[in-house]
């Protein structure tokens, strides 16, 4: 009983320490996650990718390809602007 003791001790210790990271790193997860994820569509060989959040479509030539030209949403019937990727 004397051995089990300090065994018992350190298994609750390191059971604390887990929970108490698991609890941090899922509160910075969540800070992080601020809007939705972009959207990818693959036509062919070309990837285009919608990031919601800057309201912009990034054109790719292929996949793992350089970025060619992205387009700028603004609000629904407005303006859409191209601009060549530098």
């Amino acid at each position: 009983m004397k051995n089990s003791r300090p065994v018992i001790l350190l298994a609750l210790g390191l059971l604390l320490a887990i929970l108490a990271g698991s609890s941090s790193s899922r509160g910075r997860a969540e800070q992080a996650d601020t809007g939705p994820p972009p959207v990818a569509y693959v036509w062919g060989s070309q990837l285009t990718v919608y990031y919601p959040n800057q309201k912009k479509i990034y054109v790719y030539s292929e996949l793992g390809g350089n970025c060619v030209y992205a387009y700028t949403l603004s609000t629904p019937g407005g303006p859409i602007t191209r601009e060549n990727c530098k």
